[in-house]
């Protein structure tokens, strides 16, 4: 009897489970095997399938390329039309020196902005004023590179539709607002700059179809115009009325209302046994 073994119950749970392992190590390597021969299909891969090809991307995507907050979109207002942001509401004394898509061979590409200029011409806009093209919820305030100098990009709302859209204000010498600010149209938000002497004086303006605030993203693109659109048109398509944007005044007068409305905070106790005085007695 010592030299013979018999398989108890135990021992062939034990087998059976060791058998049932080595089958699902083989199974898992040739589905590796089978990943790695090939590609797998979008609708195996999932989202990962539907990754752009890096050889199709236009541009090198640069830090700045954030996409806009659930609470930035809704807080992003309905636009009653676009100006010019430089000059007067029409364009006045400012013309457009390298207007949208223009093909600059020395940029190495089509710009994709317009560049307006006091007529004037050299550095004589320097300082000048520039305004929102119109009332926007401002998204991006800062410097992106020393080339780009100051930058602020305002998203609106768009009638109709209300696809959202930006406007980015480049080169600026200063600027006055903050991120978070809602601005009304043709209020001031800096004023023209050289990008820290790069260039002369000119304000590099743009309008984005994007919910992704791209400041930093090239000026010059080799082929197409990515999500750019034309700024004088956008302008045509959407013309601001003749009268002053009252949104600003509105809103400034609903923020003072809602602090008048705020009850009154408690009067600090007096140490005891201090006398109330009148100023009024001294009179």
């Amino acid at each position: 009897m010592s030299g013979k073994r018999f398989f108890t119950p135990i021992r062939l749970i034990t087998l059976g489970l060791l058998g049932v392992g080595a089958i699902a190590v083989g199974v898992i390597a040739y589905m590796n095997h089978d990943a790695d021969s090939g590609p797998v299909s979008p609708a195996v891969a999932g989202i990962y399938g539907q990754d752009v090809p890096p050889a199709t991307v236009p541009e090198q995507l640069l830090p700045g390329l954030v996409l806009l907050t659930p609470h930035q979109l809704a807080l992003t207002p309905l636009v009653d039309g676009f100006q010019s942001p430089c000059g007067t509401v029409r364009g006045g004394f400012v013309y457009d020196a390298q207007p949208f898509n223009t093909h600059n061979a020395q940029r190495g590409g089509h710009h994709t902005g317009c560049d307006i200029n006091g007529i004037g011409g050299e550095n004589s806009d320097l300082g000048l004023p520039v305004h929102a093209a119109a009332r926007g919820l401002v998204v991006y305030c800062g410097e992106p590179s020393a080339d780009w100098g100051k930058v602020v990009v305002l998203a609106h709302r768009l009638p109709g539709d209300s696809r959202i859209i930006q406007t980015l204000y480049a080169h600026l010498d200063k600027s006055i607002v903050r991120q978070g600010q809602l601005v009304g149209r043709g209020e001031p938000i800096g004023t023209i700059g050289t990008a820290n002497g790069n260039y002369l004086a000119h304000l590099h303006f743009e309008a984005i179809s994007s919910i992704c605030t791209e400041a930093g993203q090239p000026a010059y693109v080799q082929q197409g115009t990515m999500n750019r659109l034309d700024p004088q048109q956008l302008i045509a398509a959407h013309p601001a009325p003749a009268v002053p944007d009252p949104y600003e005044s509105i809103r400034r007068l609903r923020l003072r209302e809602a602090s008048l409305q705020q009850p009154a905070a408690p009067a600090a106790e007096m140490p005891a046994g201090t006398v109330p005085v009148k100023p009024s007695q001294f009179l």
